[in-house]
């Protein structure tokens, strides 16, 4: 048996996710088990309710297991991200160029939990909202804690995300809707309009900069328009561009809007990190 005390962290997480962060060397298929058989109780009292929100100082109790949590790893990983803001809630940082997200040596997301100095105290680890990808440099948001993290990914959809290219791209304004769809085969996207999901962007010309502001968060949006409009991003092998020594996109600003009173005070500040090329 194991029994679990509920950290700030963990408030209003459902109970099913919370057992499966928690008690992460067990397989996601014993909590089923345990939720079938009745075997977790929640403050003395026996609960088969995966949806039960979880409230400061619950007591869960989970029966029959054994060997719950992984052992603490050492983070080895070399922090060569820029800081670019940093508060209680929220982390943005510029990532660097071929680095990943997650799952990789080195990648963006063991390099904030060294520099945040994690360790597992409930069911909540910094998490990133929204990604960009392992090609491409610049902004990414971080949350330091679960409630900023429900917050934000529940209104990222309206937040100002713009980019900064290289291409060929001659045009002063373009407001363009395409649809994509996975090319699972060559591991990219392509346009199809009559079968893909729907993928918006502005492009635009400020001087010699180009720009492009992403209207809907589709995964590699902006590479496979431009390569469909025959102005791939110069560096971008994938999507016909040029060859370079990097993929010249850049994660160049975001601007947070919609965010409810508790967080408003993020509200229209704008963050900038500019291209290091």
């Amino acid at each position: 048996m194991i029994k679990l005390k509920a950290k700030k962290d963990d408030v209003g997480r459902i109970l099913f996710k919370y057992l499966i962060k928690v008690c992460d060397n067990v397989p996601v298929s014993r909590i089923e088990k345990a939720f079938r058989e009745k075997d977790i109780k929640v403050n003395g009292q026996r609960v088969n309710d995966k949806q039960y929100k979880i409230q400061l100082d619950d007591i869960v109790e989970v029966y029959g297991l054994q060997d719950a949590f992984k052992p603490a790893e050492k983070n080895t990983s070399q922090i060569n991200f820029k800081l670019i803001y940093e508060d209680k809630n929220i982390m943005i940082i510029d990532k660097a160029v071929n680095v990943a997200m997650h799952s990789e040596e080195n990648c963006l997301d063991d390099q904030v939990l060294k520099y945040l100095n994690y360790k597992k105290t409930s069911s909540f680890r910094p998490a990133s909202i929204g990604r960009i990808d392992k090609k491409t440099s610049g902004l990414v948001v971080y949350a330091k804690n679960y409630k900023t993290l429900v917050e934000f990914e529940e209104k990222q959809a309206q937040f100002d995300k713009v980019y900064q290219f290289v291409s060929d791209f001659d045009e002063d304004f373009l407001d363009i809707t395409v649809r994509l769809k996975k090319d699972i085969k060559n591991e990219k996207m392509i346009v199809d309009q009559n079968f893909g999901v729907k993928a918006r962007t502005l492009f635009y010309k400020e001087g010699n900069r180009k720009y492009a502001k992403i209207l809907t968060g589709k995964k590699h949006q902006i590479r496979a328009t431009l390569a469909y409009l025959r102005y791939p991003i110069l560096g971008d092998i994938k999507y016909g561009g040029k060859w370079a020594k990097r993929m010249y996109l850049h994660s160049y600003s975001v601007t947070f809007h919609g965010l409810s009173e508790e967080f408003s005070d993020y509200n229209d500040q704008i963050f900038i990190a500019q291209p290091r090329w």
